[in-house]
């Protein structure tokens, strides 16, 4: 085997084992499934969950796709089916850690995220698709279909927040004791608990079948159990362990990674001649350097230390993983202490030909990651953001706020809240509001531009706005990014020493409403009237009270459009006068085609 731990490295962590468990399929049990514990892979769930309620929608428009709170609920009556047929829900594991040996294929799946939308982007330039179903609302979902379909069109990216709106749904069910944010990958939890109890996995990722399972334990796929509804009963291929290893004639202990290694190390290699390799124990006899290669990068992937994994139990896993990510840096003696501190946001969908939608909420942020380094020794200049990208870069840089700035930012936050309460009772209205006064508060202090989320307000006014058009996209991607910046403030300031405003800001950030209850996109233009009618442009006059020039055009929001007369009598007037008149521009998007990915 003439194979470098580099090749090896990128067989492993781009490939996987090919063909793994289509090779494996022929000595899987096959029947219906006997009662038993069962631990659950909770992204791989939250996919399943999505691939379900979309079976059915045209999956090329955003419009289509299915609620937080649908998606909640189908993971919740999925799990409950599970237990009606005898099966029981011992444990769900999501990710709180990924190790940095992944971050080359994340980096490269973010890649392919912005290539695949800015793709989907040129082929609906127009606006996305206006088709919708003929569903009227979201019916009840088929849990267990006979097939589920693919799309080959350019389509959207999936729901943002999937993963963290499944796992709100889970803790706040009956489900909640049992599921857990852990300080690493899921699969790896899962295969060390039924090694230690016995069971079967649930899981979409036939890596796990390389783990030691134990004698039994076993692992079953999402996409592969039917339904038995005339006897009650589920049925799947059950891939147990032990049983293969028999079966193949390979020891139980080390066996299974010896024939995994030299598949990933020779993908052409049956099933067979894996197995005879492994009998013979070729990959340590020649190989022992890639083999212990292999072993560490899957079946002892790095985690974060126990001293502050228990940190992340009730946060978001991206946010657990920022402040896992953090606190091992700062602990650390090695030289990780010089290593920069990533945050790999939620992917929006956002218009590919503007700024990205989370810049309009990185100051709350920011202050999120300065307030995630109160009262810890070490300290940080900066935190790269990851969110829309097209080569490898070091992301988008925060600078971090020096201490006696972090009073203030939070002293600024509770007053702007503080005034949009005073005038907005709806707690789901008062975030979109804060939203667009983050947005012209930005093209203020840029002194370029319209802020787009005032034009927006414009058409909708004048019953001129186009709910598809990638301006409304980018919008309500700004809103959503406002949310979730919020979000992530309120679950870092709940994990630190409550004192000073950051009790206030808890306490006024106790309306944020969970994922399930948020606002979506097909309820955005009706919302967007509400906030209008509900005295939003007044509230916005409130905070903007030092831009005069924006006060004057969100007062002309409000006002019935003047006829070209009128304007031309104002701008002849304003000449005699010796003014120079500045018009609004006509076509405020000119002005607001930069882009700074």
């Amino acid at each position: 085997m003439n194979l470098t731990l580099f090749q090896v490295f990128l067989l492993l962590r781009n490939m996987g084992i090919p063909h793994l468990k289509r090779n494996l399929e022929p000595y899987a049990e096959r029947g219906a499934i006997a009662p038993c514990n069962v631990v659950v892979d909770g992204p791989a769930l939250a996919y399943h969950v999505l691939s379900l309620a979309s079976r059915t929608t045209i999956k090329t428009s955003p419009f289509e796709q299915p609620s937080y709170e649908l998606l909640g609920r189908t993971a919740i009556q999925w799990l409950e089916k599970m237990e009606e047929c005898g099966l029981t829900i011992a444990h769900i594991y999501f990710d709180g850690y990924l190790p940095t040996s992944k971050r080359p294929e994340r980096m490269q799946r973010l890649i392919r995220s912005t290539k695949e939308l800015f793709k989907y982007h040129s082929t609906t330039v127009t606006g996305v698709s206006r088709e919708r179903s003929r569903r009227k609302g979201e019916k009840k979902v088929d849990l267990f279909p006979a097939s589920i379909g693919g799309e080959t069109r350019s389509k959207p990216p999936p729901p943002a927040f999937l993963v963290p709106a499944v796992l709100d749904a889970l803790r706040g069910s009956k489900y909640g004791p049992i599921t857990e944010v852990m300080g690493g990958e899921a699969d790896g939890y899962c295969a060390v608990h039924v090694r230690k109890s016995g069971g079967l996995v649930l899981t979409s990722d036939s890596d796990l079948l390389v783990h030691d399972l134990g004698e039994n334990g076993g692992v079953i796929f999402f996409t592969d159990i039917d339904l038995d509804s005339e006897n009650s009963k589920l049925v799947a291929p059950q891939f147990r362990h032990a049983e293969i290893c028999r079966k193949l004639s390979i020891k139980p202990d080390v066996g299974f990674s010896y024939m995994a290694f030299e598949i990933s190390a020779d993908p052409h290699l049956t099933l067979e001649q894996a197995a005879e390799r492994s009998r013979r124990g070729e990959a340590v006899m020649y190989s022992r350097e890639e083999y212990d290669l292999f072993i560490k990068t899957y079946l002892l992937p790095e985690t974060a230390p126990k001293t502050v994994a228990t940190c992340g139990l009730q946060l978001d896993p991206r946010i657990s993983e920022l402040v896992l990510r953090y606190l091992q840096i700062t602990t650390t003696t090695s030289k990780e202490k010089d290593a920069s501190l990533e945050m790999f946001l939620p992917f929006l969908l956002d218009c590919p030909s503007r700024t990205s939608a989370w810049e309009v909420s990185k100051p709350i942020r920011k202050l999120a990651y300065s307030l995630l380094q109160s009262g810890q020794k070490t300290s940080l200049k900066t935190v790269s953001e990851m969110r829309r990208l097209q080569t490898l870069s070091s992301g988008s840089q925060v600078d971090i706020l020096p201490s006696f700035k972090v009073e203030e930012e939070c002293s600024h936050l509770l007053s702007n809240i503080g005034k949009i309460k005073a005038h907005i009772t709806d707690p789901e209205l008062l975030w979109v509001v804060l939203s667009i006064y983050l947005d012209i508060d930005r093209t203020v202090e840029r002194a370029k531009g319209y802020p787009l989320s005032l034009e927006i307000l414009t058409q909708e006014a004048r019953g001129k706005l186009n709910e598809y058009s990638w301006d409304v996209l980018q919008v309500f991607a700004q809103v959503l990014a406002t949310f979730y910046s919020l979000r992530m403030l309120e679950q870092i300031l709940n994990l630190q020493e409550r004192k000073g405003n950051a009790v206030d800001v808890i306490t006024a950030l106790s309306d944020l409403p969970s994922l399930d209850k948020f606002l979506s996109l097909a309820d955005f233009t009706e919302t967007l009237q509400r906030l209008r009618e509900a005295g939003g442009l007044e509230c916005l006059i409130d905070l903007c009270s030092d831009m005069k020039d924006m006060i004057q055009h969100i007062e002309a929001i409000g006002k019935p459009p003047k006829s070209k007369k009128d304007r031309k009598r104002k701008a002849q007037s304003g000449a005699v006068e010796g003014h120079q008149v500045r018009a609004r521009p006509s076509n405020p998007f000119e002005l607001l085609n930069s882009r700074d990915d």
